[in-house]
């Protein structure tokens, strides 16, 4: 009876231990782009549904840098650096950019250097595919028109150790109640 009572309460104390040891969920950092895939993303304040919402995008397709995991929750951080979680589920690996510029507008060029053709003028928040950068300048692609655009007229370019390197040196900044990306007009150039 003793043996018994023993190994029952042997049993209950791996049982509990190994529940303790599931229970415990780390959060894992991690460093790549994606971007957002529905229309309307709330980013909370934790890694729940019964956090807060910090601020709203309200755009499809804006690039986010991915910072942390936890369980099926992602920290990610926006184009002004402002940071909070969303759910795995509202994000997509598609590497996006998008247009941040002072100017009325960038040019996407059909080669990547000033004297190509000019095939677009994007206005500052128009969002389009990554495809690649080369040195200056980055190829993308919107409305199914391919071309090259100047790398610092654009976010989710970054090369993502250099990113390390200033997040290290300058801290996190940034701090918006609501963020309307929507923005996506553009003309075309003859």
């Amino acid at each position: 009876m003793i043996k018994t009572l023993l190994r029952l309460l042997f049993i209950l104390q791996i049982s509990a231990i190994a529940q303790a040891f599931a229970a415990e969920k780390l959060v894992e950092e991690k460093n790549y782009f994606a971007s957002l895939r529905g229309a309307e993303t709330n980013v909370r304040a934790g890694p729940g549904q019964h956090y807060p919402i910090k601020f709203t995008f309200k755009s499809r397709g804006v690039p986010v840098r991915v910072i942390s995991e936890y369980d099926n929750w992602n920290e990610i951080e926006d184009y002004e650096g402002q940071s909070g979680w969303v759910s795995q589920s509202l994000l997509t690996k598609k590497r996006t950019i998008l247009v941040r510029t002072n100017k009325e507008y960038i040019d996407l060029h059909s080669k990547n250097n000033e004297k190509s053709r000019i095939l677009y003028h994007l206005e500052n928040n128009v969002i389009g595919q990554y495809l690649k950068c080369v040195e200056d300048w980055c190829a993308i692609e919107v409305n199914d028109k391919k071309g090259w655009v100047k790398k610092n007229e654009i976010y989710g370019d970054e090369d993502l150790k250099t990113l390390e390197i200033q997040d290290q040196q300058l801290g996190q900044t940034g701090a918006q109640n609501q963020v309307d990306s929507g923005v996506n007009a553009k003309n075309e150039v003859n």
